[in-house]
């Protein structure tokens, strides 16, 4: 099977806040995981603030799971480029696929 560390999943630009928000699938020694990584202004020019977010995953989280299921976790902004999204594909069908003795 494939190793992965990180799989961009999604990415999203708000202009109205110019607030710019990144999806990660991530895997470390504790297990999956997804990170959302947020950055937005501060109160003046030179001041990004925003977040770090980790949210464990159980080892087996992708049981049955498709881009599209899989997708289906998360918020509008999103899910379309999760369901579209090439690497995460590749992935699941790795990880679902019976193995060969």
């Amino acid at each position: 099977m494939m190793k992965f560390s990180k799989i961009l999943l999604a990415k999203h630009y708000d202009e109205v806040h110019f607030e710019r928000s990144f999806l990660y699938l991530c895997w470390d020694d504790k297990g999956p995981y997804l990170l959302e990584d947020v950055y937005t202004p501060g109160s003046n020019a030179s001041n990004y603030g925003g977040g770090v977010v980790r949210t464990d995953l159980p080892a087996d989280f992708y049981k049955d799971e498709t881009p599209e299921t899989f997708a289906e976790r998360f918020g509008g902004r999103f899910r379309e480029q999760i369901r579209q999204n090439a690497q995460l594909k590749t992935f699941l069908e790795e990880a679902n696929c019976p193995r060969k003795n």
